[in-house]
């Protein structure tokens, strides 16, 4: 069994168990109530035959936050006959995701 942790770490290019074989990009953007949302989503294909979707949105409103809001998230979309927990993840920034990481990689140790 693996954990959505280990495709995360492939595709952020750490050291892991599973490699990437293809990925596939696109780009899009919105005006939603006068703000430019930006969104980019990259499905990820791995050698095990699981296959995960990485998506992140941005707008373009100025922040004076030390990390800025951005939803971002990882989905399994084909479990390739794999066993992956859980299925899905969520962060509200880049700096929760990187915590995030970081304390995963670190409890493994």
């Amino acid at each position: 069994m693996n954990t959505l942790l280990t495709y995360i770490k492939a595709i952020h290019k750490k050291q892991t168990s599973v490699s990437i074989i293809n990925k596939h990009t696109k780009t899009s953007s919105y005006i939603d109530d006068e703000i430019e949302v930006n969104e980019k989503e990259t499905t990820y294909y791995f050698d095990n035959g699981v296959v995960i979707r990485y998506k992140t949105e941005r707008d373009n409103v100025p922040s004076e936050l030390l990390c800025e809001e951005c939803w971002i998230s990882y989905e399994v979309v084909d479990l390739g006959q794999q066993m992956i927990t859980p299925l899905r993840k969520i962060f509200h920034n880049t700096c929760q995701e990187t915590f995030w990481l970081k304390m995963q990689v670190h409890a493994l140790q």
